[in-house]
């Protein structure tokens, strides 16, 4: 049984390669936050098909998502036939894969289509063509995936691509983390909207996330800059001026939430 990654056997050359080999099966790949099968028969491919969730494409279409991804488990079962048929097979295929590989080469995505949208926490002014502003209004909270499968893949893609360009949108990844119980505690001096936590706790949240995070604070929800600190164990600390605005006092209980 053939198995690999689409980050090693691009989506188009593996295709290609299996037609050429004139092989009959199922092409199955599982990138995180949707699923996908290509049948081929005689060498021909005859039906492919792209889910997340409910939003389902197929055919051609299912075709032009899969050519954008790069990278993503895959798995080849010979001789798995199709439950229907969407594509006719022929030099139409090879023809297709070469337009959407062009197309998504002038596309700017993040590889993990699993990240979601939202907009900007600040931002400047953008002026934004008709088919931006009303893609705009739809993504807020998806997931990269769930966008893109939809009718007209890669008017899709490029109208994504220049939203996160521009700056009208930013894609950020789903932090699951549990919230941490902590004891308020003052730290005095100036400055504001930071908030103090254990080194260890710092240092457990950023493996996890890989990236630029801060912390809600629950109550009252407030979202804080946060830094590591020394022998915080339990605690978390905040400055005068954030209590205050805050409404918080040494020793109430809260529980910190790291986001992106």
């Amino acid at each position: 049984m053939l198995s690999g990654d689409l980050a090693e056997f691009p989506f188009p050359s593996l295709v290609g390669a299996l037609m050429s080999a004139g092989r009959t099966g199922r092409l199955h790949l599982r990138p995180p936050f949707l699923e996908a099968e290509v049948y081929l028969r005689g060498g021909q491919v005859v039906h492919a098909k792209a889910r997340a969730g409910e939003r389902v494409l197929e055919g051609e279409e299912a075709l032009d998502l899969l050519v954008g991804l790069r990278r993503a488990p895959f798995v080849f079962e010979p001789e798995a036939l199709p439950p229907h048929t969407t594509l006719l097979g022929g030099l139409e295929v090879p023809a297709r894969l070469a337009q959407a590989q062009a197309a998504w080469e002038k596309v700017k995505l993040p590889a993990d289509w699993g990240l979601r949208l939202r907009l900007p926490r600040e931002g400047s002014a953008v002026e934004l063509p008709p088919e931006a502003v009303g893609l705009l209004a739809r993504v807020e909270g998806k997931r990269i995936a769930e966008v893109l499968l939809a009718p007209g893949v890669l008017r899709q893609a490029r109208v994504l691509s220049t939203l996160l360009e521009v700056g009208a949108l930013e894609a950020y990844p789903e932090v699951d983390l549990p919230p941490e119980p902590l004891v308020v505690l003052p730290i005095y001096g100036p400055g504001s909207g930071v908030a103090y936590v254990d080194e260890a706790l710092y240092a457990q949240w950023a493996r996890a996330i890989r990236r630029g995070f801060r912390v809600r604070l629950l109550p009252p929800g407030a979202v804080l800059e946060v830094r590591p600190r020394p022998n915080l164990q339990g605690r978390v600390g905040l400055m005068e001026e954030d209590l205050k605005r805050l409404r918080l006092r040494r020793g109430d209980k809260v529980e910190a939430v790291p986001e992106v």
